[in-house]
């Protein structure tokens, strides 16, 4: 006979279960009531409304061509800077690649030799320690 390998549960699981607890949360508010306007303080208080929403809508409209001002002239200034950047870095370039290009095999060896002594004298020989993790 086949065994079923889906476990089975213990009869009366759900008795073990703790009953689900409501915590209540006032509103520190309070309760809001429903408040019927006359027609006339309705049209007054949509028009002070659509007042504030175009105030709004203006200040909007001058943060973003602000915003777009100082975007296209930041992105201009970084351009130029980038491409200075750039330019500096290439003719350094070209100029030690010159420097190096002209100067003879014997006086690129001169500062190995140097640094190489220089390993000897300060560096000397260290002692390494090796830490092996047994498990």
């Amino acid at each position: 006979m086949a065994r079923s390998t889906v476990k089975q549960l213990p009869p009366n699981t759900m008795a073990h279960l703790p009953a689900p607890r409501i915590v209540h949360y006032p509103d520190p508010a309070g309760p809001r009531r429903l408040v019927a306007y006359p027609a006339r303080e309705l049209a007054a208080r949509r028009r002070e409304h659509d007042l504030l929403y175009a105030r709004w809508a203006e200040r909007q409209a001058v943060i973003a061509e602000h915003d777009r001002r100082a975007r296209r002239f930041l992105l201009g200034l970084g351009a130029v800077v980038g491409t200075a950047f750039l330019a500096v870095v290439a003719v350094v370039g070209w100029i030690v690649w010159h420097a190096i290009a002209n100067v003879g095999l014997g006086a690129l060896a001169v500062p190995v030799v140097i640094l190489g002594l220089a390993g000897l004298v300060v560096g000397g020989h260290r002692c390494i320690t090796v830490v092996q993790h047994w498990h």
